[in-house]
């Protein structure tokens, strides 16, 4: 993805005052003019980033109201700022540290708190991502599907809305992490380590299970891009 849009940085800051309060919620946004000032944007830009937090669900047109605030938490925001950032080096990189945090303590949860109904899930999720491997058939959707039942077992909510809204994001860095079938092989054994850990409710083994699956793709696509290399020759 490339540089963000004048309308997409509107909504940034826009998205920043509902965040610190500007704006309150139910409150209706000022007119289309003091916000083209507010933002030192014009109308189009600043219709964009309007739409762009109505699709979020942060704001709300009503017939005869305006614009009004519709919501101010962090889960959706936070969702689209994952899902924006670039697929450069730097981003990639954000994103590994990002999954450690998240999907680490997300597979800990899910040893503790997961259902019968949970691990019957994650089993079948595996099974499909190994058919898959096996088949030589395109692996990376079953690969989002299981880290999905994986954070579905939490029973947070916050988990599975991340993973919804960052799935393509994810599937560009699983895509880059595999180079040859042998990486592919890697990391179905990776997954299939994550998913025992979790059935037998090992919850600090399962959390380690999966920052180390998360690290060696990282290790495997910068060996892919010959940067893994060069890491290891430095002093």
């Amino acid at each position: 993805m490339g540089a963000q849009t004048l309308g997409q940085e509107v909504a940034e800051r826009l998205r920043r005052d509902l965040a610190d309060g500007v704006f309150s919620l139910g409150e209706k946004l000022p007119p289309e003019r003091e916000l083209m000032t507010r933002y030192s944007a014009g109308r189009n830009t600043v219709r964009e980033a309007v739409r762009g937090l109505v699709a979020l669900g942060m704001l709300e047109v009503r017939a005869g109201s305006g614009t009004t605030v519709s919501r101010i938490d962090g889960r959706t925001a936070l969702a689209h700022t994952v899902s924006e950032r670039p697929m450069d080096e730097s981003g990639l990189e954000d994103l590994v540290e990002f999954r450690l945090t998240l999907e680490g303590r997300a597979a800990q949860l899910a040893a503790e708190r997961a259902t019968p109904e949970d691990l019957d899930r994650i089993r079948e999720r595996l099974t499909a991502y190994q058919n898959a491997v096996r088949q030589r058939e395109a692996v990376y959707e079953h690969d989002v599907a299981f880290h999905r039942a994986v954070s579905e077992a939490t029973h947070n909510r916050l988990f599975l809305d991340v993973i919804d809204t960052s799935s393509q994001l994810f599937q560009g860095a699983m895509r880059a992490a595999d180079h040859t079938s042998e990486d592919i092989l890697k990391a179905a054994g990776e997954h299939a380590m994550i998913a025992h850990h979790v059935l037998m409710g090992d919850a600090e083994a399962a959390g380690q299970a999966m920052r180390a699956h998360i690290l060696a793709g990282n290790e495997r696509r910068l060996k892919g891009t010959g940067e893994g290399q060069h890491r290891q020759e430095k002093p």
